[in-house]
């Protein structure tokens, strides 16, 4: 194996820790108070360790093969850019807190080099890139979130009537929401595995993007499964090590919540990013949960607080342009080095 092909994986898994460090899955559950911060963080690495295996295949093609035009020769400069620019900008907007998308974060780095590649070589922008893939991708990122605010609105709406028509006490109410706990465990741990396998594929679609390229033999399967084990451990490792700082922001600072409240949260987004992910499609799993959040906060007439959705807002916003220059700029720099 090339050393260079070697460098390109290293950086790989250091872009599936950046992506472990920024996954808020958790939240429902620390925000809820139904266990503990440091229990939420080692289930969750469990559990996405194991989606990483079993799930992460289908759509990380998707992000390895399918993205860039049929003419575009997938490089070595490219794969760089890539995760350079996606690791960094995971690493810093996880060390503020902020949830950010790792998918608008490596299509818009992919988006950077593809101008780059028109530019150089006097092509037609429109033929770097596979439209048809890229459109069901984005079409993904608008549906996706509105699914889950309209999906966790209906299950709140749903549990709110179902307590409040029952005439209870407090200790009757306090027993409901202890079988709530229960269900929203089993909800989360639904929903933190389709989202090792989703989110990792933005990570390992540069292998897939290797073998595509040959510089990875297709059948060497040790090799490949070791690697998808490899990168399920990185995303473990930056759960642990860094993703506190996320799951706590999501968790505390949105709106208040009860398990039943955060049941319906959870729910909504299992559906939505389990279906995504055996359909291929790369979808934020962080727009997902933060609009459930809204679409049951607006059931319980609550609005999020201001200051910690306006910085989500703005990280989400400036997400897609900045991986685009980064990567843009990291491409420019690798093409004399690697052509």
């Amino acid at each position: 194996m090339e050393p260079i092909v070697i460098i390109l994986l290293l950086l790989m898994l250091a872009l599936a820790f950046g992506i472990g460090a920024n996954d808020e899955t958790m939240a429902t559950l620390v925000g809820s108070r139904s266990v503990k911060l440091k229990v939420a963080i080692i289930l969750g690495g469990i559990l996405v360790f194991v989606g990483v295996l079993f799930l992460s295949a289908s759509v990380g093609k998707t992000v390895g093969k399918s993205l860039l035009g049929p003419d575009v020769e997938y490089t070595i400069s490219m794969m760089l850019a890539i995760l350079i620019s996606t690791t960094v900008w995971l690493v810093v907007a996880s060390k503020t807190g902020a949830p950010i998308s790792t998918t608008h974060s490596v299509v818009g780095s992919v988006f950077g080099i593809a101008i780059i590649w028109a530019l150089k070589y006097n092509e037609n922008f429109i033929e770097a890139l596979n439209w048809t893939k890229m459109g069901s991708v984005v079409l993904g990122w608008v549906i996706s979130p509105i699914l889950g605010y309209f999906g966790a609105y209906l299950f709140e709406l749903g549990t709110k009537k179902f307590i409040s028509s029952r005439k209870i006490g407090l200790d009757t109410l306090e027993g409901i929401e202890q079988k709530f706990v229960y269900m929203l465990i089993a909800a989360v741990c639904w929903t933190q595995i389709s989202r090792g396998g989703n989110d990792s594929a933005n990570a390992l679609g540069i292998m897939y993007g290797l073998i595509e390229s040959g510089d990875i033999i297709e059948g060497n399967s040790v090799l490949i499964y070791s690697l998808v084990a490899l990168t399920g451990l990185m995303l473990t490792l930056g759960l642990v090590i860094v993703g506190r700082n996320v799951i706590k922001n999501v968790g505390n600072n949105l709106i208040e919540m009860r398990p039943s409240d955060a049941f319906s949260i959870q729910i909504s987004t299992s559906v939505v990013i389990f279906v995504a992910t055996l359909l291929g499609l790369p979808v934020s799993g962080s727009h997902i949960l933060i609009f459930a959040v809204l679409g049951a906060g607006r059931v319980k007439g609550e609005t999020p607080d201001k200051k910690t959705f306006r910085k989500m807002v703005v990280s989400w916003v400036i997400t897609f342009p900045v991986a685009a220059i980064l990567s843009a700029l990291c491409y420019l720099a690798f093409i004399p080095i690697f052509s």
